[in-house]
């Protein structure tokens, strides 16, 4: 199903009368909005009387940051009936705004999750906090920002089965936006869990490291667009590299290309030249020289390929010739 933030939302709103809390609460519709990226629209929230939210954030360390806080809030009446429809011109609330004007930004669409739930919110908010915090074996520790869309994809494949488990507990159903453009939905059990692990959440070395290696195609996509932003064919956005860059890795490690510096060439050459160049035999005869261990690593390993043959195998893919030989 395509992504659609107001359909998200009606989505979730059509459980809550279908659920109810073990002492028969009513079960209420919230949404996570990330605003790390986006303090004018939280400021906008300010002082809104009809609303009530808390920061995801208050109880971890970057509490004091509260004018960028990544906010829980519960969906009011009104703007329920706004989302509901019919619209009326003159008629709209400042919740419905901010998601409007959220949702007309570059990577907005990730900054919003929605979920019923007939938890109250000061418990939903000591819930969901401590799963921004992480400690590894070595005692160090760091933050995960999973109310980001894009990171709790990530993150639902590196969590073990009894975090994950205890994250979706408090909610029905939790929709989001995915990078491929349609709903996720991530069912829960609807109610807390009855106790939770003392101290800090905790991940393996392993589990860290996967997350690392998840996270690595965003991270090579940001330095491509920055460093090359005139050699990227067709000028793409962050969500259209991130798949090319992706294919490129696999390629890369196919060939034995390791190391972040031989790593980054062959994606750049990948993406900015053609996604097949080394399938040149010229190239291919430098690729399989290469070795992650001797100076000069892959530059030196194709050094001896002609500017020529970069030019053809440039020329071949912009005509498009590449795929209809594959």
């Amino acid at each position: 199903m395509a992504y659609s933030w107001q359909d998200a939302l009606l989505s979730t709103f059509a459980e809550l009368p279908h659920h109810r809390g073990p002492y028969g609460e009513a079960a209420r519709a919230y949404v996570i909005v990330d605003f790390r990226g986006h303090p004018d629209l939280l400021a906008r929230l300010t002082g809104t009387e009809d609303l009530s939210f808390g920061s995801v954030w208050a109880q971890t360390g970057l509490d004091i940051y509260g004018d960028v806080a990544p906010l829980l809030i519960e969906v009011d009446g009104a703007s329920q009936g706004v989302l509901r429809g019919p619209r009326y011109d003159d008629f709209n609330t400042v919740l419905v705004r901010v998601l409007e004007a959220l949702h007309e930004r570059a990577g907005g669409r990730y900054a919003m999750m929605s979920f019923a739930s007939a938890v109250p919110l000061e418990k939903l908010i000591a819930h969901f906090g401590p799963f921004c915090d992480y400690a590894l074996p070595d005692a160090s520790e760091f933050f995960l920002h999973w109310y980001d869309s894009r990171i709790l994809a990530r993150a639902l494949q590196v969590w073990t089965t009894e975090q994950r488990t205890r994250f979706t507990s408090p909610f029905v159903t939790l929709r989001y936006a995915q990078r491929d453009g349609t709903l996720a939905e991530l069912a829960g059990a609807g109610h807390l869990p009855a106790t939770r692990p003392d101290g800090i959440e905790r991940f393996t070395p392993e589990q860290h490291q996967m997350l690392f290696d998840l996270d690595y195609p965003d991270k090579l996509a940001v330095q491509l667009r920055r460093l090359y932003p005139s050699l990227l064919p067709g000028n793409p956005g962050q969500d259209e590299l991130v798949p090319r860059v992706q294919a490129q890795l696999e390629r890369a490690r196919a060939h034995g290309v390791a190391g972040d510096k031989d790593t980054f060439d062959y994606v750049a050459w990948g993406v900015s030249i053609s996604p097949r160049f080394d399938e040149h035999p010229e190239i291919a005869k430098g690729l399989s020289a290469y070795r992650l261990d001797v100076e000069g690593g892959l530059a030196k390993a194709l050094q001896g390929v002609p500017d020529a043959v970069w030019d053809e195998v440039q020329a071949k893919h912009l005509s498009g010739r590449d795929q209809r030989d594959g």
